[in-house]
């Protein structure tokens, strides 16, 4: 047996190269999640707020400000018969994308997650939810920051 004194350098390039995709995959799903919310949008505080479902896949988000202006990622809709309009379109994508066995039994339908700005008065959110009611969605909820509870000692 012959002993050689060259060193074996372990070769980095695929490794670099996949921890380099990893880091933009990540940049990339973290920026079109950042698109949907919009930050000038100032949440109301509840008491009773519950925890988003982690298990909820497919949802929409509706950004409402204090004038009424719905938002979805980029797309204005000033009034709620746009916003109707919107949701009609894209419950008909919903219906596209699933099966209809799942669809008879209530499934299949984007969950719309309502961010109305705490300034917005109680129409304005009452006529966007009867916008979404009115397209066919039913499954709506409303985002909240939870507040401490005053009846609780401490």
């Amino acid at each position: 047996m012959t002993q050689s004194n060259e060193r074996a350098e372990p070769n980095l390039t695929p490794l670099l190269d996949m921890v380099l995709q990893l880091v933009m995959f990540f940049m990339l799903c973290a920026n079109f999640v950042m698109e949907q919310v919009n930050e000038a949008i100032v949440l109301p505080s509840a008491i009773a707020a519950k925890a988003l479902d982690k298990g909820a896949t497919d949802y929409l988000i509706l950004n409402v400000d204090p004038a009424g202006v719905t938002t979805v990622g980029t797309d204005v809709y000033p009034t709620p018969l746009q916003v109707q309009l919107f949701l009609r379109n894209q419950l008909d994508a919903d219906k596209l994308r699933t099966k209809p066995a799942h669809w008879d039994k209530g499934e299949g339908r984007s969950i719309v997650i309502l961010r109305a700005h705490k300034d917005c008065s109680f129409k304005t959110v009452h006529d966007v939810m009867s916008a979404c009611r009115r397209a066919g969605y039913g499954d709506l909820q409303l985002r909240v920051i939870k507040a401490a509870d005053p009846t609780a000692g401490g």
